[in-house]
């Protein structure tokens, strides 16, 4: 399921909803005859399928997660709600809640990416590339927000929505001075094109792009490192503090 859905999410940035109703079903009925075989109670099925769809529907309605995101872990959670007893990870952690432990292993996974931004675009600084040419009055914050959530591209390399949103927008018809922008409206993809288009009359030949990340990638890794490894946050955690 997870490898389906991670080479749709890199293609398209869309999963067909049958991949989630073939596989929730799947897992329902498995947990049900587990359940009916007294081999799963019922309160030990709810509390991991309740807490994921809480979790996943919180940051689905902050904007922090896509519908096939949220639709995953919900999925995740009816195929795998505890532990398989077969694979013993080798860090010997994981969640009270198994679920969270996936979920945690992809948030890392995921943050990971601004660490890769941010070394890509320090060798273009070093480089000599102007990284803020026309943008010289934005503070320092806002231009270390955009090194860790963007990257910036030839204008005519430019993929556009959904695999990339523009980051600033010109203030005048010449472009000389633009503003980023550190929230991009994905949910008006016309709106993106229209930005792009802009800056490209402005005669702007470099733009600072956010790249849409494909979630279900760093699901499937979180899910494989739970499996083999455990909870790397609670492993990380446990390490850091006294005995």
């Amino acid at each position: 399921m997870l490898g389906y859905a991670s080479w749709s999410d890199l293609r398209t940035r869309e999963v067909s909803d049958l991949t989630w109703v073939v596989s929730g079903a799947a897992g329902l009925a498995l947990d049900l005859y587990l359940v009916a075989t007294d081999r799963l109670t019922l309160m030990a099925l709810a509390m991991p399928v309740l807490f994921s769809t809480a979790l996943a529907f919180a940051l689905g309605y902050l904007g922090l997660f896509g519908g096939a995101d949220f639709k995953a872990f919900v999925v995740l959670a009816l195929l795998q709600p505890y532990p398989p007893r077969l694979v013993r990870p080798a860090l010997g952690v994981v969640s009270v809640i198994y679920p969270l432990t996936i979920f945690s292993n992809s948030a890392l996974a995921g943050a990971s990416f601004a660490l890769i931004l941010l070394v890509r675009n320090l060798a273009a600084a070093r480089r000599g590339a102007p990284l803020f040419e026309g943008h010289e009055s934005e503070p320092p914050w806002r231009k270390f927000i955009v090194l860790i959530s963007g990257m910036k591209v030839r204008l005519d390399a430019v993929r556009g929505p959904p695999f990339q949103y523009p980051l600033e927008v010109p203030l005048g018809e010449d472009g000389a001075e633009r503003e980023f922008v550190l929230m991009p409206d994905m949910e008006d993809d016309e709106d993106a094109f229209e930005v792009f288009r802009r800056l490209g009359r402005a005669g702007v030949s470099e733009v600072w792009v956010s790249h849409t990340l494909p979630f279900l990638v760093f699901i499937a890794f979180g899910y494989l490192s739970a499996l083999l490894l455990g909870d790397l946050a609670l492993w990380a955690l446990s390490r850091a503090l006294p005995p």
